[in-house]
C-alpha cells in the first residue's frame, strides 16, 4: 500500500456522525476514529483495558431509510495500536474499492 493510498483515509471526530456510543468505558477505550474521504466508511481503533490488547471495527452507512452506521468487519487481540491501525486502514481501503470508491 503506497503513501497515496492512505490519503483516502483521515482522522475524524466521531461526534460528527450518527453513531450510538455503547459499551462499558471500564472495559475498552476508543483511541482513534477514521473515515474515507467520502465518509462512506468509518473505522475505530480500540484498546481492551482488561487484556491490554487492541481491536478495530469498520462501519458503513446503513440503508437510506435507517439513520446511522453498522459494523461490517472487525478484528481483536492485536498486539499494538499501530498494528490495529495499519490493518484497519488496509481493510477500509479494500472495502471502499469493492464499493466502487
Amino acid at each position: 500500500m503506497g503513501e497515496d493510498d492512505m490519503s483516502t483515509i483521515r482522522k475524524v471526530d466521531p461526534n460528527n456522525y450518527n453513531i450510538p456510543m455503547k459499551g462499558n468505558s471500564m472495559l475498552h477505550r476508543n483511541l482513534e476514529w477514521y473515515a474515507t474521504e467520502d465518509d462512506k466508511i468509518l473505522g475505530v481503533v480500540l484498546q481492551d483495558l482488561i487484556d491490554k490488547d487492541y481491536s478495530w471495527v469498520m462501519l458503513t452507512d446503513t440503508p437510506e431509510d435507517t439513520p446511522g452506521f453498522c459494523a461490517v468487519n472487525m478484528d481483536s487481540s492485536l498486539s499494538s495500536q499501530e498494528e490495529a491501525t495499519r490493518i484497519l486502514h488496509k481493510e477500509m481501503l479494500e472495502y471502499h474499492k469493492g464499493m466502487g470508491g
